[in-house]
């Protein structure tokens, strides 16, 4: 049978927005999350300790660990970081499942984070725009489980019953065998799945968490984004960014419509500020980080092989170390402090190269890191392919999306 859970139809799609608010009986709070009334704050300056973490993708282990290293949680997991500015750089949810654990402790360290005088910005990613648009295919299927509550299997049963009432209407020879079309369904749409789409369709609970948030955030003279801000377009304030893509997350994405959250030139997808050579970036970002008043930028959504690395003169520093047991646990991330760029490295500051196309530099950098290393990383292996190589653009990482 034709999979309904990974295809989406204008049946599906007006399902999902339609019927969900209402099918769920479990009761919603048992797993949702509180909220932050209001937009998010995007321009702070004189912040001295930005902590910059990039895509966590629902693991919650890696996460208290990087979170831990930097000192900015105790053994309770409450904020101890005082007034330092967390960073997280969006992808928290899919490919792991402890996604919504992620998100109610980083609720919690929000409010606890203000009290203290401190900040935690988290960014919008692509991953989190997915999930509100219906785009499902790197949800863990632990995520659905942990969605599971006394009242799931009544009200995916309504759903499936609704489900194949709807499709029956351009194919009735479902319903010649309803009870072999229902279990197929079951196959694509399991327990949790329900509730999943109730929290995170438009104007759900988790989709309206996240449209509160920014998806570009300028510290000092650092812009933080998650795939990257496209030099090549024409430049949007800060403001009027945040705001397009908010909106767009707060409303049923449009088939056939391309809006800024789901382009690959946008800035939840975007990749050229870590894999297109200086000559075609480096001019339009000069220009770029002269409107933004910046910098720098520093972006995740492309993973390294597992080390913060600067790039295109330092102007970009990618973020993204594959943090996530997916992406081979690389324990690093991103410190600002007193305006120096550093890369915390399982629990070591080493200070970024000024200059990435210096080769010396940049190995200098690698053997501080790999002395830090616990072994045969993912890192370790990559420095060892890298010692063959000669040229400077050698010093990018392996991408692995």
């Amino acid at each position: 049978m034709e999979s309904l859970a990974r295809i989406p139809t204008p049946v599906f799609a007006g399902l999902c927005l339609a019927l969900l608010l209402t099918a769920c009986t479990s009761n919603p709070g048992q797993h949702g999350p509180g909220t932050l009334s209001g937009y998010s704050p995007y321009s702070f300056s004189g912040v001295q300790r930005i902590v910059a973490v990039g895509d966590l993708h629902g693991d919650y282990d890696q996460f208290i660990a990087v979170m831990t290293m930097n000192g900015l949680i105790d053994s309770q997991g409450d904020w101890a970081g005082g007034a330092a500015h967390l960073v997280q750089l969006g992808d928290l949810v899919d490919r792991g499942p402890d996604s919504l654990k992620i998100i109610n402790h980083l609720m919690r360290l929000e409010r606890q984070a203000r009290a203290a005088n401190g900040y935690v910005h988290l960014l919008i990613g692509n991953h989190e725009a997915m999930n509100i648009h219906g785009d499902l295919r790197y949800i863990h299927p632990g995520e659905y489980q942990a969605l599971v509550g006394e009242g799931s299997a009544q009200a995916r049963e309504r759903y499936l019953q609704t489900v194949l009432k709807a499709r029956a209407k351009s194919n009735p020879a479902l319903l010649q065998d309803r009870e072999g079309a229902l279990a197929a369904l079951r196959k694509d749409f399991p327990l949790g799945y329900v509730e999943h789409r109730r929290l995170w369709q438009p104007g759900g609970k988790l989709a309206s968490w996240v449209a509160r948030h920014n998806t570009v955030v300028k510290l000092n003279d650092t812009l933080f984004v998650h795939g990257g801000l496209n030099p090549h377009a024409p430049p949007m304030s800060i403001k009027a960014l945040n705001r397009k893509i908010s909106k767009e997350l707060s409303r049923p994405a449009r088939p056939g419509r391309e809006g800024l959250a789901n382009s690959d030139q946008g800035p939840l997808w975007y990749r050229g500020l870590a894999e297109n050579p200086a000559e075609t970036e480096l001019a339009p970002l000069d220009a770029m980080l002269r409107f933004y008043g910046a910098s720098r930028v520093a972006i995740a959504h492309t993973p390294t092989a597992g080390a913060v690395l600067p790039r295109l003169g330092g102007r970009v520093i990618l973020v993204d170390v594959g943090l996530a047991s997916h992406y081979g646990g690389g324990l690093a991330n991103l410190v600002i402090q007193d305006g120096q760029p550093l890369a915390m490295h399982r629990g070591a500051l080493v200070p970024l190269p000024e200059d990435p196309a210096d080769r010396g530099s940049m190995d200098a950098y690698f053997r501080q890191l790999s002395e830090l290393e616990p072994g045969q990383t993912r890192l370790m292996k990559w420095l060892k392919r890298r010692q063959k190589q000669a040229r400077p653009e050698s010093a990018m990482p392996d991408l692995v999306l």
